[in-house]
């Protein structure tokens, strides 16, 4: 625990108007963390001097008024001890801190004309304080209105677009655009009996030179798929494949196209890129 020194009740009001020397101040604020009496009277003494900083002429006295008046107040200071009966401070050789005050004048009465210059930074201090708190509520309350305004509009907004989705009046329109291109498509002709095909492609998609397009015969009595000719497109994504080399008789459930390898393969490469039923 630390003990408790004693303090001068003078000096208590010397550390409200920050008068003390810096180690007198440090050594003051460590004794008001451990003593409640302190505490109490430095609340008194701040009461006293906020009537004052009220009424009083603010001013800055003259520095050799102001050495004279810490002269003056270091003569004035005493060793003090705590009166164990009243709980207060009290000057050696007395009953207690009232008595004391009975007797002269109190430091505070002493120096409060010339404590002006001293209060007003305090004051001034305050008041930026103040200020700089209405200026953070009129931002936030401009914030707030500004998002007021824009959740209003917005629900505005909704408003009006259900009212047109589902007026009776309103005229609907389907927009397409002239440069998307067609998807590939192929048209057979195909006689069974005859082995005879012909496919006419177009919209195709241009392949690597490794690549190429294979035709499929796909029999209806489920035997694999026939191979029925390799193209590639041209340009325009145009492509035809005439009378392949194919077995007569065989009945065409659908017919498929595939991209494979090289210049062709035997067997069907997934996926299937055009497939399509007779009509």
């Amino acid at each position: 625990m630390i003990p408790v020194k004693h303090i001068d009740p003078d000096d208590l009001a010397l550390y409200a108007m920050q008068l003390l020397p810096p180690d007198e101040t440090e050594e003051m604020a460590l004794h008001l963390q451990h003593s409640a009496e302190a505490r109490r009277v430095l609340s008194e003494i701040y009461s006293d001097l906020s009537i004052f900083a009220h009424s009083a002429e603010m001013h800055s006295p003259p520095a050799l008024a102001r050495q004279r008046l810490m002269k003056h107040v270091a003569r004035e200071k005493k060793a003090v001890v705590v009166d164990p009966v009243v709980g207060s401070y009290a000057p050696r050789g007395t009953v207690s801190l009232f008595e004391e005050e009975v007797a002269q004048p109190s430091l505070v009465a002493k120096v409060l004309p010339w404590a002006g210059w001293a209060l007003a930074a305090g004051m001034a201090g305050l008041s930026y304080m103040q200020n700089q708190q209405k200026t953070e509520m009129k931002s936030t309350l401009a914030a707030n209105e500004a998002a007021m305004a824009k959740t209003t509009a917005s629900a505005q907004l909704a408003s009006t677009l259900m009212e047109t989705m589902k007026d009776p009046t309103a005229a609907h329109f389907t927009m397409t655009s002239s440069e998307v291109k067609p998807p590939p498509a192929g048209r057979i002709t195909y006689v069974a009996d005859k082995g005879s095909l012909v496919l006419i492609a177009s919209n195709l998609d241009k392949l690597p030179p490794y690549k190429i397009y294979e035709l499929w015969l796909i029999p209806e009595d489920g035997r694999d798929p026939i191979p029925a000719g390799t193209f590639r497109p041209d340009g325009r994504g145009f492509a035809s494949v005439v009378m392949p080399e194919l077995p007569k008789g065989i009945v065409a459930k659908t017919f498929g196209v595939t991209i494979e390898d090289g210049e062709g393969s035997s067997t069907p490469t997934m996926p299937i890129v055009l497939k399509g039923q007779s009509s």
